[in-house]
Parts: structure tokens; C-alpha cells; sequence
């Protein structure tokens, strides 16, 4: 018996010793393969990784998103998409016109504007205009996915393939109908897609402008914008683009104008092989904003910082500050509107100062357009002059020009919208807005001859000289002006080195010449203070420290029922009373008739600092606060 156990130990002992060791080998090894891979597992990449997969797509990718890879995995389509794109667009067309499900739509629209991106860095003409179709096809199925009637319910805003498609409609429709040629295709015009045929017509019923008249048309979205803090692109549907007119012979300036195209396809995916019919509208940035589909609201997308970026991109328009001061009038002095008229919208108007253009506004007017709210309520214009001259003619140029501005847009005075105008002016301009705004009887005049008008023994003529340019009311349309680093009691550069200088420099057209020579003549002749043995005088005269009709004019009030604010960049740590902004000092842009006064930490050239800006919307929302009591 102990012979046959010990037998069965040593017989048995050694197979089970082997059977537990390579039990225990396939153990380990079963614990290894676990620590090195599963079939299914995750990865810690990081949130930007992973937020940068989850957010691939064909517009920012070289490859289709996952919901693409889905559609195409499910129909076994993905080896077919990589070998030959049109026959799996093809495929999934038909699959599409059968299955109700929208993410087909979706698949079908990435899948193309892949195909046509790819296709589109080829040089062959055949290959860019197969590009075109691509193209042209991810916007149809970008449109019948986001707004078609047939495939199930409407895609949920929070989808992430709603904002994809938005961007595959939008991109797709401005490389198909625009990139390319850089024009708008005529109307009833004929369109291959890689399956099926779109028929277009055009309607330009929203769009007041002449298409023969435009040299070139250029998709927003090709464009980056520098020099603007705020890009105003309003998201929606639709081509935002640039549409650049002819150049006129003689004319320095070239115009644009910002547009959104909006194609509209009528039908479903099953009308595609048999010919759909689509109407491409084109509507104005400056008024449209949205359009409608049976009973839907689209917004439309656009974008008004890169047509002002664009229209801004000319040397010669940085250069009119500098030339109207030097040289005189290079462009007429007058109001320079941006957009059309809107007889709904308040007007804004901004006056720039010495040696400035309305160029130097593009900050401030670009940020408060971009404000939905004061883009409803108000229109912005902007009044150019030669800011050389003498003041007194600049006033008089500009009040003359505003007033016939008014009477031929209201001729009868019934539009409420023009009795509310708010006028903002910066340094030299601040005097120029103040002087609508005012009630001088003849104050100023007593303040340079000593003596009342009717002491001063005039003619017809030089009453009504003296009565047209030195003697101001209020206009009656102006309600608010506000006062950005304005010499209100003159600038401490204004000195008589300075004035000489100038005077030898500056050189004015014949017609300022000659009446600034009258008024020379009739001030030396009356002996009026400050214009003994003068031959010349400028802005930069008038806006001496010493110039006594100047420091009358400070201590006169806004007139009743206008409002004035006041903004004053102080360069430094100085408080008020004490500091300058290295033109103005604080003690000279002060005034105590005016609703509120802000003080910014920043030089004399304040107009595009952030806070100068938000305090402007500030005042412009208080304005229609204030016109909505009444």
C-alpha cells in the first residue's frame, strides 16, 4: 500500500506539479494581454484631443466627422468612399431616397464637400469644375438636412452636426457659386450635381444694386481681418461676401458692398435625378437679416467687419486726413454714410478732429454696430472736412450740410427718428458739435470787438457776415452730442510756434482763401482781438488758449432740451483737476453743463479705446431709454 502511494506521488505528483505551472503561465499571460490592450477600451488623450476629435469634420479636416463615419460604416460604404467617392455618394443617394433617416442627408453633405475639396487642388479644368458640383451638392444636402420636409424630425440646434451643416450649406454654397469665378451666376442658369441637376434662378429683389456694376464678388469666409478687435460676423445661413464695384476714372476710392447669398431648393432628395429647381437670393447686409421657409424664421449669416476691413484696405483713405489738412478739400467735405438710408434708425454722426479723417472712427463705429440692439435703434454717418481751416467756416460748412441733409431726407419734418440725432465729436469735432448745440446770441462777438453788433457801425454785408459766423442756435434735430478729448478752453500745443508753422505749411483752395480774406479784413478793420496783422488763420489759430471767442464759447451752455456727455483721456496718474492727455489738459476739455463726464487713462487719440467705446454705447442706450419715456 505505501509502495502504490508513493507510486501514485511520483507518478502523479509530477503531471499535476505541470499542469498547476502551466496554469499558472496562461494566468500571467492572460493578465498581461489585459494590461496591454482590450478590443474595447478608452485612452486619456486630454480634453483638447478629445475635444478635437469630436469636432473633426470635412471644413477644418482633411476626413468626415464620426456621424459620417457612422452613415458609411452602417451601409458597409467606407472602403467604397476611400476608392471611389462618386460611386458611395451615389450609393448612399439611393439609400437616402428609401431610409427616412436624416443623418443620411448629413453624411451625404460632409461627404461632398469633401469630394470637392479634394478635387479643387487639382489643375485640371474638368477636375475644378467636378469640385464645383461637389461643392454645389453639399450645400442641396446641407439645405434638405437642416430644412427639408422628408427625413424624420428636424435636427436639435444643441446637434453638433446642426452646426456643421450650417457651416457645409454656407461654404459649400460660396465655393460653388462664388470662389471660383468670383461672380453670381445669371438667372435660369443650369448646375450639374454629382447626382441629379439644379436648376437656378436668381432674385436680386433684395440686393439694390447693379450686378453689371461690380468688378468682382469675394466670399467673407476666405478672409481673416486685422485691425479690429470685434469681427461683426452674425451667425446663420447663407454666403456672406464682398461685392466690389468697378472703379470710376477720377474717383480715388474703390466701393463695396457686403451681401449674403441664400440658395432655397424646392423638392426633396427623390426630385434630385429628375432636376430640382432652387432660387438664389441675394440680399443686402445692411437691412436683411433673415428670410423665411414656409414657417420658419432663418437668420442670415453675414459678415460686416470684413467688408469694412476690406473697404478700408486703401492707402489713399488713411492718407485724407493728412492731405485735407495740408492741401485742402481732396474729398468735398460733407456726410459720409455707410449704409443706406433707413428712415427707422436714428442717426449717430461722428466728427473727427485735426489732422484725422472719419478712417480713425473704424474701431468704435465696428463695436457698436456689432451691438444688436443699436444696430436696430441707429444708423452711423460720418462728416469729413478740412480740419486746417478756420473754425468758424468748418462750423458754419457743417451746420449748412447736416441741415440740407435733414430737409431732403424729411422734407415735411414728420420723421421722429431725425429730430433725436446724436452727434459725437472728437477734439477739433468736439468744437464743431458743441456749436449745434448752442445758443450764442451774440456773446462770442462781444467776447472778440468789446462791443455789442449793433456798435460796431457794419454794413448790410458785414452784419450778415458777422450774423453767418459768429452768431449760432441750436439745430433743431440735434438732441445729444457727446465730447471726446475736446480743447473746449483751447489746446496748450496751440502755441505761436505752432500757429506760424502751420500757416506757412497749410495751403487752402481758392475759395477758403477768399473768405477767410474777408473775414481777416473785416476783423482787422473792426479791430476784433486777436486777428491784428494777421494774413492767414487756421484751426490751429482758434484753437489757441488765448483766443477769446474760444474761452466765451466754453462758458455757454448746451441749449434746453439737449443732452451733452463728456469723455476726457487724461495720460497718467493725475487726477483731475490736474492732468493732460498730451494735447488737451483736463481743465481745458472740463465743462459742468454736461449729464456725465468719463475719464479714460489713455492719450489724446481716445476714439478706439475699450472703454471710450462701451461708455458711447452707454450713452446711446441711456438716449433710447430717454426717447422711450416721451
Amino acid at each position: 500500500m505505501i509502495n502504490h502511494l508513493v507510486g501514485y506521488k511520483h507518478e502523479y505528483g509530477v503531471t499535476g506539479n505541470r499542469f498547476w505551472f502551466s496554469t499558472f503561465l496562461m494566468m500571467l499571460l492572460m493578465v498581461f494581454l489585459a494590461g496591454c490592450a482590450t478590443p474595447v477600451g478608452t485612452r486619456n488623450v486630454g480634453i483638447k484631443k478629445s475635444y478635437e476629435h469630436i469636432n473633426s469634420n470635412a471644413i477644418k479636416d482633411d476626413t468626415y466627422s464620426d456621424a459620417s463615419r457612422t452613415v458609411l460604416h452602417r451601409f458597409f460604404l467606407e472602403e467604397v468612399f476611400k476608392k471611389d467617392p462618386g460611386a458611395a455618394i451615389e450609393k448612399l443617394h439611393d439609400l437616402a431616397c428609401e431610409d427616412d433617416r436624416r443623418d443620411l442627408l448629413f453624411a451625404l453633405s460632409e461627404l461632398n464637400y469633401l469630394s470637392g475639396r479634394r478635387a479643387s487642388s487639382s489643375n485640371n479644368p474638368d477636375i475644378l469644375e467636378q469640385a464645383r458640383s461637389y461643392y454645389l451638392g453639399s450645400a442641396v444636402y446641407a439645405y434638405l438636412y437642416l430644412l427639408g420636409e422628408r427625413g424624420g424630425d428636424f435636427p436639435d440646434p444643441h446637434d453638433r452636426r446642426f452646426r456643421v451643416a450650417s457651416d457645409l450649406y454656407n461654404t459649400g454654397l460660396a465655393q460653388a457659386l462664388i470662389y471660383r469665378k468670383q461672380t453670381i451666376p445669371n438667372k435660369n442658369s443650369i448646375h450639374p450635381l454629382p447626382v441629379g441637376t439644379l436648376y437656378l434662378e436668381l432674385n436680386l429683389d433684395r440686393f439694390p444694386h447693379d450686378l453689371e456694376g461690380l468688378e468682382t464678388i469675394i466670399p467673407a469666409d476666405k478672409l481673416t481681418v486685422y485691425g479690429l478687435t470685434v469681427r461683426d460676423r452674425h451667425p446663420g445661413l447663407g454666403a456672406p461676401f464682398i461685392a466690389v464695384e468697378k472703379k470710376i476714372p477720377g474717383i480715388p476710392i474703390i466701393k463695396s458692398i457686403p451681401g449674403t447669398l441664400f440658395l432655397k431648393v424646392e423638392g426633396n432628395i427623390r426630385d434630385l435625378r429628375q432636376g430640382v429647381r432652387a432660387k438664389a437670393e441675394i440680399f443686402s447686409s445692411y437691412e436683411k437679416r433673415e428670410t423665411q421657409i414656409n414657417d420658419k424664421v432663418i437668420p442670415l449669416e453675414n459678415d460686416l467687419s470684413a467688408q469694412l476691413a476690406y473697404a478700408l484696405n486703401q492707402p489713399f483713405l488713411w492718407d485724407i486726413g493728412s492731405m485735407q489738412f495740408f492741401k485742402g478739400a481732396v474729398l468735398k467735405s460733407g456726410i459720409y454714410p455707410v449704409q443706406p438710408y433707413s428712415p427707422d434708425r436714428i442717426p449717430v454722426i461722428f466728427v473727427h478732429g485735426t489732422f484725422s479723417s472719419p478712417v480713425w472712427w473704424a474701431e468704435m463705429f465696428n463695436t457698436l454696430r456689432a451691438d444688436p440692439i443699436l444696430w436696430e435703434k441707429y444708423q452711423f454717418w460720418f462728416y469729413l472736412y478740412d480740419s486746417s481751416k478756420q473754425l468758424v467756416l468748418s462750423v458754419v460748412e457743417m451746420r449748412d450740410t447736416l441741415s440740407e441733409k435733414i430737409k431732403t431726407l424729411d422734407p415735411h419734418g414728420k420723421n421722429n427718428a431725425l429730430k433725436e440725432i446724436v452727434v459725437v465729436g472728437h477734439s477739433q469735432g468736439g468744437l464743431l458739435t458743441k456749436l449745434t448745440a448752442v445758443e450764442t446770441g451774440d456773446t462770442l462777438i462781444r467776447a472778440v470787438a468789446k462791443k455789442d453788433l449793433n456798435q460796431l457801425n457794419l454794413t448790410v454785408a458785414e452784419k450778415a457776415m458777422f450774423e453767418r459766423y459768429l452768431i449760432y442756435s441750436p439745430l433743431p434735430f440735434v438732441r445729444r452730442v457727446v465730447f471726446i478729448s475736446t480743447p473746449h478752453r483751447g489746446s496748450y500745443l496751440a502755441n505761436n510756434w505752432v500757429q506760424q508753422i502751420v500757416r506757412r505749411i497749410v495751403s487752402f483752395p481758392r475759395d477758403v482763401l477768399k473768405t477767410t480774406g474777408q473775414l481777416l479784413t473785416m476783423a482787422q478793420k473792426k479791430d476784433l482781438t486777436g486777428f491784428k496783422d494777421k494774413k492767414m488763420i487756421t484751426s490751429i489759430d482758434a484753437m489757441s488758449p488765448s483766443n477769446k471767442g474760444l474761452l466765451a464759447l466754453a462758458d455757454i451752455p448746451l441749449a434746453p432740451g439737449i443732452f451733452g456727455h463728456s469723455i476726457i483721456s487724461i495720460k497718467g496718474d493725475e487726477m483731475p483737476p490736474e492732468g493732460a492727455d498730451g494735447v488737451v489738459r483736463y481743465t481745458s476739455a472740463h465743462v459742468d453743463y454736461v449729464e456725465s463726464e468719463f475719464i479714460v487713462r489713455t492719450g489724446h487719440s481716445s476714439q478706439d479705446h475699450p472703454l471710450v467705446i462701451e461708455e458711447i454705447r452707454r450713452i446711446l442706450l441711456e438716449h433710447l431709454e430717454r426717447q422711450q419715456q416721451f
